[in-house]
């Protein structure tokens, strides 16, 4: 973790895990986690949703949500990932395909 990295916040809402990419992984967090802060879209459960520039689908939660919803322990388990991996290991170009 560089020093620029202890200096910028952590801000949950930019932060989603993605279901989707998580189940296509094999369970592996790192590879389903993402930093998104574009637009989102409403979701059907009321809260908004980032698409995922991975795997192109709105499986998401941010980890702002997941802290709204009191889910704090798979909440610590994702932010001990992002805080012990290089940030860099989570930026997703989007797809090729993929729509803005």
């Amino acid at each position: 973790m560089g020093f620029l990295d202890l200096i910028r916040g952590f801000n949950r809402r930019y932060w989603h895990i993605c279901y989707e990419c998580l189940r296509n992984t094999g369970n592996v967090a790192e590879d389903a986690i993402f930093f998104y802060d574009g637009s989102r879209e409403p979701g059907i459960e009321g809260h908004a949703v980032a698409r995922c520039p991975r795997c192109d689908t709105f499986n998401t939660r941010s980890f702002q949500f997941l802290k709204d919803t009191k889910e704090d322990s798979a909440l610590y388990g994702l932010e001990r990932i992002v805080k012990t991996n290089p940030r860099s290991r989570f930026a997703v170009k989007p797809a090729a395909g993929a729509r803005s």
